[in-house]
């Protein structure tokens, strides 16, 4: 008789959000546990890399892996855990493209470090020097998970939605999963998707959400708020859209944005229309869009180690 297939679960540098999303399943989440072994799960299950170690290579079915490349120790895993796993699925926005700890990525690693333990306001220098046991040295650069393996498959957002989810256990139990490098979540805009409507108004402010009480149904990019929905992959349901928030991105870019960024800059550009060209029209649409706070921030919060090079981030 055939055992159940092994399933494993590993976080990087990420923050936890990503091994409690799987709870959002609810109900179907127990079907899944009844038709998989979990065999390792730092979060579930009292497992150690030396276990990991002991298994055959290819003896994992699937390895669903979450979190940012922050250390070396997170390298080493990776590549341990890609070598016993069939299929390896990049698990969240910060494994399929860097995500939030990526933005990290703009200042050297001697500065992150200062930042967070040397003069950080809450932290105070433990009595008798540094611990004995060093943990793990930082990478020069954050990075997502394909700039160490090949990845087989990935499940977008922050936190992946249930329903993103549930399509990935329905293809890895079927027999019958889609073709390497899917991604699941829509190809269309998230915008498809979303029930505001949008007027295509002239973009003649930028506004923060804390500025703006909007519209329940209108569309948040024509009320001056920077909405990522034109150039991200639609799967969520449009959740932030929906309760009043710009989408900020993390489920990745459509195929035809590519570079979010840049795609999103069009679409603004697109939006500012301040009247006849001229010296005093270009003047005006510069103002709108140099308004933007946190521009790298804004447009790459999920993706800049996938887009963005720094010359900061190599340093150290």
């Amino acid at each position: 008789m055939v055992g159940k297939p092994k399933i494993a679960v590993y976080w990087t540098g990420g923050c936890g959000g990503c091994d409690v999303s799987f709870l959002e399943l609810g109900a179907p989440l127990l079907d899944v546990l009844a038709k998989v072994e979990i065999a390792f799960w730092p979060a579930l299950v009292d497992a150690k890399r030396a276990d990991v170690e002991a298994f055959a290579p290819r003896s994992l079915a699937a390895t669903l892996i979450n979190g940012t490349l922050r250390t070396e120790e997170n390298v080493e895993m990776v590549h341990l855990l890609r070598e016993k796993s069939q299929l390896v699925v990049a698990f969240g926005a910060c494994a399929h493209l860097g995500g939030v700890p990526g933005l990290a990525n703009l200042v050297s690693r001697e500065e992150t470090l200062r930042r967070v333990y040397g003069d950080g306001f809450a932290i105070a220098p433990p009595p008798g020097g540094e611990a004995e046991d060093a943990p793990p040295k930082l990478l020069p650069q954050a990075q997502p998970l394909s700039a160490e393996v090949t990845v087989d498959y990935v499940v977008p957002g922050c936190p992946p939605p249930p329903a993103l989810i549930g399509l990935l256990f329905d293809a890895l139990l079927s027999g019958e999963p889609p073709p390497a490098g899917h991604v699941f979540a829509h190809d269309k805009a998230l915008c498809e998707e979303c029930p505001r409507t949008w007027e295509d108004r002239v973009l003649a402010k930028i506004v923060r959400p804390h500025e703006l009480v909007p519209d329940p149904e209108a569309c948040l990019l024509d009320q001056g708020m920077i909405c990522l929905g034109p150039v991200t992959r639609g799967g969520c349901g449009a959740a932030c859209p929906k309760a009043g928030m710009p989408c900020t991105g993390c489920l990745g870019p459509t195929p035809r944005a590519g570079d979010p960024g840049l795609a999103m800059i069009s679409t603004l550009a697109s939006l500012v229309r301040a009247g006849d060209e001229g010296e005093a029209s270009f003047a005006a649409e510069d103002a709108v869009l140099d308004s933007l706070v946190d521009p790298l921030g804004t447009l790459y919060k999920y993706s800049l180690p996938s887009y963005v090079a720094t010359t900061k981030r190599r340093s150290g």
